[in-house]
């Protein structure tokens, strides 16, 4: 972490720190005319996750301070690329037109970019959901609840054991899971999940069981909350779900997620992580391709959803 010393940044600057500040876990896009700018650590990490150049600007230091940018009409392709490497980005875009503003320019972060929340369809697969899953570990019981947030498909269950849960990771494969401080210490192997996807832990605050049931209740019709009773500990991780997507859709609407499903794995025949990934479901072994699974046998699709639909059957 670079050591800055504040009282001699510009103005500007000292604006960009502080919105860094609020989202310390984030890469910062800081609007800038025509571009997405970065700064001092950030700017270092990007150029080289994106191999794109590191230049520098003057801010009141000494020295330049260290900067790397995008052009904000290609920024799609360069969020992809970091979101696939497991980071996530704040993008803090222009509240005003720069030519009226009087002093600095208003900015505010309008929406961050994760694993799980990402929107572009030219990075994502259509052909599969990509889910952000949400796990709550509380008394030997797991509540989980997964999202596509590009489709609305919402789900909701629980897992008994840590066995069956890592059974649903494996046949959902989330992009994204974001979990409680007691799930590290459930017993299970965080490692061998985070070698898949994004794990992130959440702050107690976001699973609280009196809020929770008020969070659904305001994104979800009535008969949809009905089955929900049924998994209290899902309820939670719902509300997690729903919370943590609202935080980072910040100026996008997600009307979309306007149903509910919950599922009883028991209901169903029970096919463990080993012998679903020797049966070759939906991916080889050898090179983890969908040509040569059955999958790819079976898959005469001719629509996205279709495809989608043929992959939630076989797996």
């Amino acid at each position: 972490m670079m050591e800055i010393d504040e009282t001699k940044l510009s103005p500007m600057m000292k604006e960009y720190l502080k919105t860094k500040r609020e989202y310390p876990d984030c890469i910062l896009f800081y609007r800038l005319g025509d571009f997405y700018e970065m700064f001092f650590d950030d700017a270092i990490l990007v150029s080289k996750e994106l191999n794109i150049t590191l230049t520098g600007k003057l801010c009141g230091l000494d020295e330049r301070a260290p900067m790397a940018g995008v052009p904000y009409h290609a920024v799609d392709s360069y969020l992809s690329k970091l979101v696939a490497n497991g980071h996530k980005v704040a993008i803090c875009e222009q509240m005003e037109d720069p030519a009226l503003a009087k002093g600095l320019v208003r900015r505010e972060v309008i929406r961050i970019v994760t694993p799980g929340t990402n929107l572009d369809t030219d990075y994502l697969d259509e052909t599969k959901n990509n889910y952000l899953m949400t796990i709550v570990y509380m008394i030997d019981k797991f509540g989980f609840a997964l999202s596509d947030i590009s489709t609305g498909d919402f789900k909701v269950s629980e897992a008994d054991s840590a066995d069956k849960l890592l059974d649903e990771i494996t046949m959902y494969s989330p992009s994204e899971i974001i979990c409680n401080e007691a799930f590290l210490i459930s017993g299970i192997n965080i490692d061998n999940i985070r070698d898949k996807a994004s794990v992130t832990t959440l702050d107690n605050s976001y699973f609280d069981e009196k809020e929770s049931g008020e969070i659904l209740s305001k994104q979800f019709e009535y008969q949809d909350l009905v089955p929900l009773e049924d998994y209290p500990c899902g309820i939670i991780a719902a509300a997690a779900l729903i919370k943590y997507i609202k935080e980072t859709q910040i100026d996008f609407s997600i009307d979309q997620i306007r149903h509910v499903k919950t599922y009883n794995s028991t209901s169903y025949m029970h096919i463990d992580r080993a012998t679903r990934i020797n049966l070759e479901l939906t991916e080889t072994i050898r090179d983890k391709n969908k040509k040569g699974s059955l999958l790819w046998v079976l898959d005469k699709t001719k629509t996205a959803i279709g495809a989608r639909k043929l992959r939630q059957i076989v797996k």
